[in-house]
């Protein structure tokens, strides 16, 4: 997989689907079946993500913090591989983590490194500031 390549998935993925303007376009992105690390201090895990499940979590951030707006801060491209930083702005506007809806905003700020392969990502590394959030939700 070229650079050039890699960079079109990873970047139509992030401008598309995680940006939560067209969640369903998920399958034009994501491989059947996507490996899903979430590398989170307390509880790392991998998951499998499909394209649906992928839609239908996307559509749940929306819930929780409206129509958000994602920036990408960086995109690092080496081959089958993408690196990408972006900041999420939206509202507190449903429970997050037992804290009631408060309208507030909120930015959340993450990253992820992508594997791309046949045109599809097939595997991904996740890593969000849930301190920051923590912090935010008060």
């Amino acid at each position: 997989m070229s650079g050039d390549e890699t960079r079109k998935v990873v970047s139509g993925f992030l401008r598309e689907v995680r940006s939560g303007l067209d969640p369903d376009a998920a399958a034009r992105y994501l491989a059947a079946s996507v490996a899903a690390h979430q590398l989170e201090s307390e509880n790392p895990r991998t998951l499998a993500r499909s394209p649906a499940n992928y839609a239908e979590h996307v559509r749940e951030f929306r819930r929780l913090f409206g129509d958000f707006t994602l920036r990408v801060d960086e995109l690092l491209v080496d081959g089958d591989r993408a690196y990408a930083r972006w900041t999420q702005f939206g509202r507190h506007l449903a429970e997050i983590d037992g804290v009631p809806a408060s309208g507030a905003p909120l930015a959340l700020i993450d990253s992820a490194c992508y594997r791309v392969a046949d045109g599809k990502i097939v595997e991904y590394w996740i890593q969000a500031d849930r301190m920051g959030l923590e912090r935010q939700l008060g």
